[in-house]
C-alpha cells in the first residue's frame, strides 16, 4: 500500500484489539489485491452511549486504480465490544469479497493491442488510382490506399516520401492503417 491506512473513531472508544483486528484485516485486503494504494477505515456509533443494544457502523474506502471501493456495514445486537469487532469483521469481509469480484470482473476484459508504428518511404505509388505500396524499414513492401491517411495529406505524397504507419493482416497480406507523413 502506497499510503498509511486512516483508522477514525466517531463517538467509539479506541480499542488496541480492534485497531490490531483493523491492520490485520488491511494485509489480507492487500493479499487479495497487491494494487491497493490507501485504505480509510471509519468506526462510528450515535452519540448517546449504550450499554446494550448499541448501533455500530463499520465503513471502508478502498483507494485502487479506476473507481474507488466502499463498503459500509451496521451491526447492533449484543455487548458494545463484540458488536464493534463484529462490524468490521463484517465490513472487511464484504470488501474481500468486492475486490474478488472486482478482480474477477477487470480478468475478463481483454485489452486491445495496437501494432507497433512503423517506418518507411513511398516505393510505388498511384495517385490517379488512390494507391501505393510503403518500402518498410526492415525492407518489407506493404500496401496502403488513400483512405489510410490520418489527414487529407494525399496531394502532398510521391515516391520516397518518408511515411508513419502501423501493420495489419488482412486476406490478401499486409496492409497499411494510420498513415501519415513522417515530419
Amino acid at each position: 500500500m502506497q499510503t498509511v491506512p486512516i483508522i477514525a473513531y466517531h463517538h467509539v472508544d479506541p480499542s488496541p484489539a480492534v485497531e490490531n483486528l483493523v491492520h490485520r484485516r488491511i494485509k489480507v485486503l492487500e493479499r487479495r489485491d497487491d494494487r491497493l494504494t490507501g485504505c480509510e477505515v471509519t468506526m462510528e456509533a450515535p452519540q448517546k452511549r449504550k450499554r446494550h443494544g448499541r448501533v455500530f457502523k463499520v465503513r471502508l474506502n478502498l483507494h485502487l486504480p479506476g473507481p474507488d471501493v466502499s463498503i459500509s456495514r451496521e451491526i447492533a445486537q449484543g455487548s458494545a465490544q463484540d458488536d464493534l469487532i463484529l462490524a468490521v469483521n463484517r465490513a472487511f469481509t464484504a470488501a474481500e469479497k468486492a475486490l474478488k469480484k472486482r478482480k474477477k470482473k477487470m480478468d475478463g476484459i481483454e485489452v486491445k493491442h495496437h501494432p507497433p508504428v512503423l517506418h518507411g518511404e513511398i516505393a510505388e505509388l498511384e495517385p490517379e488510382l488512390g494507391y501505393g505500396w510503403v518500402q518498410a524499414d526492415d525492407g518489407r513492401k506493404v500496401y496502403f490506399q488513400r483512405d489510410s491517411l490520418a489527414s487529407d495529406d494525399w496531394e502532398r505524397l510521391h515516391k520516397g516520401t518518408r511515411l508513419r504507419f502501423r501493420e495489419m493482416q488482412g486476406d490478401k497480406g499486409a496492409y497499411a492503417v494510420s498513415v501519415t507523413i513522417a515530419g
